[in-house]
């Protein structure tokens, strides 16, 4: 044959092997439903984060000083500007971690002293929560990222929170932060995760005393990922042996278009291993899994849920027999890998560890060490405690044993609501998306489980055991909860969207998604925006000051003008002890406003203008010296119960209406024990000649009960808590 006849067969068999390669390609093709090219289905993924965070910024940033302050957020932005001021006495843990107060005291210094600047800080944080789980891409998928921060974008709970001027917003961030850190560590360990993991504890227990809960969480799921890790290895093993393969052939007949055209058989062996005798992987995760949150429930319901008063032995140690057994439980598995021959060393969690090297660890604790003594001593600038009855110590050893100490001992308290499922009956009433689709992810995590699926499980799993269990129950504790749910669901958005088979059930998966954020955005929008500070919404707690909180503060500053004016001096102001916050945020640069304690009967001497609750106020018969008293509402709340009263079956269509009026328009009910939304009045007592100078100045002259919310049904208007209960 003739070089070119050579040359001429050379290309006709490259031809061929290449369109049998397309024909291959294409017949594949049409067993397996098409997806769109991966880089280009993630290029419109991230354009859509980017818009995604684009609204956060603006929904976290927009009109932060809307509400009135709550109680709680007046003492956080007070103690910033002592910061500020250079009056900071150091950690009491009565205020959690100092942390937030001396980045805000920064915001303070480069923007000036605001409300909304006051809350910056929370707000920048629920921003940076909205689009870290970008990190986990990779694990959520194409669907279940862009669902995961469209969740968190549109909470109704994440929205608030991150718009409140307390500390959990920015101790969510750092706890997000944590986890990411822990997963990374036990998945693809490097030398600088000691630091990054340690460093964050010690910033989280800057901000929160809550970090405890934190490791105890993400310590009992490394104690379980040893164990299971322990009985993975034999498995692992296996499968990586040199055993002889089994093999399973698939044939396929191929057309070949061409100067001959033929039908030819393409012929190939796929390797098809099984080990026999041994558990999957799949069943051992799952397991060990429901095993270990099982035994966690169990362990606190042995503990009861009031932790703070136990008859058969402290909580400490009671947590301490938990550890114990999982650890136990870890070292029979670790027994049996033994006896399999297993390589230890070459576990994952064990590969973790030894990773960084002894160095790695060194150097982790000692900067972590560092960062604690400057957070906790002002930057080496005090080291004495603020000498208070709760942190009777030095600033270093407050903060290592007093924040775990107080707050320990708080729990028997049972702050807030007292009802182990208030979180449940919060998630429901304002987060049922979230919770429907976390569901799906928990049951697709059971029946697939892999390492991060069981990761964000567990964590959401113990978050919830862990939360409802703890004596204090407040609003704002719910987004600790959320977050690790509101991932889980995210899995669960891509498992559903996996699954699908029908062009239909892809249609109502849309749909549903379409719904629930539609739902989801509105209820954010009122309840942030426009009803934010309002008792109805179970977000509100008993601190949260009414709108004439603030009406009163901008008034005393107008009557100082005038008093200073008319009379050369500056006005008097005291307030009682038990309404002081948040006008001690509210009059911070007020020239005479004080704290008092004071006592039925008796005005204080010199005062022009007197605050004080119901149950102090005045009547004194001195005709030498006259006020005029004014009512006002101070703060409102709400704590409905939650069954709504009912006591028979026959009532649960009441039960049904009740709660479907409060998600609707946000009525709220009676239940039959006065349980309406109720407020805590004081008076104002205003020096006779300073209120008529207010009336010949103001139209109208002072503030006066504002509109309260009005309702329509069984729960007419906001009553006065304390004349309702007979105080």
């Amino acid at each position: 044959m003739t070089s070119g006849g050579i040359g001429y067969s050379k290309r006709r068999v490259e031809v061929a092997s290449l369109r049998t390669k397309k024909l291959l390609r294409k017949s594949n093709d049409r067993e397996l439903e098409t997806e769109p090219d991966s880089s280009e289905a993630w290029k419109r993924a991230g354009q859509l984060v980017v818009l995604m965070f684009l609204v956060a910024v603006i929904s976290r940033l927009s009109y932060l000083g809307l509400r009135a302050f709550h109680h709680d957020e007046s003492l956080d932005a007070w103690f910033s500007l002592q910061y500020l001021d250079g009056t900071f006495k150091g950690y009491d843990q009565v205020y959690h971690g100092p942390l937030r107060f001396y980045i805000t005291a920064a915001f303070f210094w480069l923007f000036g002293q605001s409300d909304s600047i006051a809350r910056i800080l929370p707000a920048v944080s629920g921003i940076a929560v909205v689009l870290f789980p970008w990190v986990w891409r990779r694990n959520l998928g194409i669907i279940g990222t862009p669902v995961t921060i469209a969740l968190l974008l549109t909470s109704p709970t994440m929205l608030y929170f991150s718009r409140f001027g307390r500390e959990d917003s920015l101790f969510l961030l750092l706890t997000f932060l944590t986890v990411i850190a822990f997963i990374s560590f036990l998945t693809k360990p490097r030398s600088w995760h000691p630091v990054a993991l340690l460093v964050l504890l010690v910033l989280s227990l800057a901000v929160k005393e809550s970090v405890f809960l934190t490791v105890f969480i993400l310590g009992s799921f490394g104690i379980i990922t040893i164990g299971q890790d322990f009985l993975l290895a034999p498995v692992g093993q296996l499968q990586g042996s040199a055993r002889k393969p089994r093999y399973k052939t698939l044939n396929r007949e191929v057309r070949i278009e061409g100067i001959a055209r033929r039908t030819i058989t393409v012929r190939s062996r796929v390797s098809h291993n099984t080990n026999e005798g041994l558990v999957s992987e799949e069943i051992i995760r799952r397991w060990f899994f429901i095993a270990g949150i099982g035994l966690m429930a169990a362990a606190f319901l042995w503990i009861g849920t009031n932790p703070g008063q136990q008859e058969n032995g402290p909580t400490i140690i009671k947590l301490g027999i938990y550890g114990a057994t999982l650890a136990c439980a870890a070292l029979v598995c670790g027994f049996i890998a033994i006896r399999r021959g297993a390589h230890l060393p070459q576990l994952p969690v064990l590969r973790a560890f030894s990773t960084p090297r002894l160095g790695g660890w060194i150097l982790g604790i000692a900067v972590a060490a560092i960062v604690f003594v400057a957070l906790f001593t002002q930057f080496f600038q005090q080291f004495d405690g603020p000498g208070a009855v709760t942190a009777p110590y030095g600033a270093i050893r407050n903060g290592l044993v007093s924040g775990f100490e107080y707050w320990l001992g708080e729990q028997a308290t049972v702050r807030g609501d007292s009802r182990w499922q208030y979180y449940l009956v919060l998630l429901l009433a304002y987060e049922w998306v979230i919770l429907g689709l976390a569901l799906v992810g928990l049951v697709s995590v059971i029946r697939k489980p892999n390492f991060f699926g069981q990761a964000i499980a567990w964590w959401a799993c113990g978050s919830l055991i862990v939360y409802s269990w703890a004596g204090e129950r407040m609003p704002w504790l719910l987004v600790h909860i959320l977050l690790p749910i509101v991932i889980l669901a995210g899995l669960g958005g891509q498992s559903v969207w996996d699954r699908r088979k029908r062009r239909g059930a892809t249609i109502c998966f849309g749909l549903f998604l379409i719904f629930g954020f539609v739902y989801a955005s509105t209820t954010s929008i009122y309840s942030s925006y426009f009803r934010g500070g309002e008792p109805q919404e179970l977000f509100v707690q008993a601190g949260q000051a009414t709108p004439e909180v603030v009406e009163w503060a901008e008034q005393l500053e107008s009557l100082d003008r005038i008093s200073v004016a008319h009379f050369g001096r500056h006005l008097e102001v005291k307030i009682d002890s038990d309404v002081y916050w948040p006008y001690g945020w509210y009059l911070r640069d007020f020239h005479s406003s004080s704290y008092a304690v004071i006592e039925n009967g008796s005005f204080p001497s010199g005062a022009d203008v007197i605050f004080v609750p119901h149950w102090d106020r005045i009547t004194s018969n001195d005709d030498d010296v006259t006020y005029i008293e004014i009512p006002y509402e101070h703060r409102w709340w709400w704590v409905p119960e939650f069954d709504t009263g009912i006591s028979a079956s026959n009532q649960f269509g009441d039960f049904i209406s009740a709660w479907s009026d409060w998600i609707w328009n946000r009525e709220p009910w009676d239940s039959g024990s006065g349980r309406c939304p109720a407020s805590l009045s004081g008076s104002v007592y205003i020096r006779t000649e300073i209120y008529e100078l207010g009336e010949r100045y103001f139209e109208p002259p002072f503030p006066r009960r504002g509109e309260k919310p009005e309702y329509e049904k069984s729960c007419q208007k906001v009553s006065n808590f304390l004349v309702s209960n007979g105080y």
